[in-house]
């Protein structure tokens, strides 16, 4: 089986946030508006991998309206596998990310 998980996202460029996009603190006087850090671009990878693996999108395992979730690093997010998140046996999983 051959599948393939589409994610995006977008916030708002706001004064007095951070702007951190792929885990990396961006020095710039605007940041991105969101629940937790913002991380455009880890919450798109996180949403491809949750659709991938059809277990929904982001907004289904981390609700903005959750206050566990409240200012949480995109990257935490991303390292935590869902239930259900896991390759079948005997399937491996690549990665051309560096």
């Amino acid at each position: 089986m051959f599948r393939i998980g589409q994610g995006y996202d977008v916030h708002q460029l706001v004064e007095g946030r951070p702007l951190i996009l792929g885990g990396v603190d961006i020095p710039h006087d605007k940041g991105l508006l969101g629940h937790s850090d913002a991380d455009a671009l880890l919450h798109a990878i996180t949403d491809a991998l949750l659709g991938a693996a059809a277990l929904g999108d982001i907004g289904r395992h981390f609700p903005d309206t959750a206050a566990e979730f409240k200012g949480r690093t995109a990257a935490r997010c991303c390292a935590r596998r869902p239930r259900g998140c896991a390759p079948p046996a005997g399937v491996r999983s690549t990665s051309t990310a560096r």
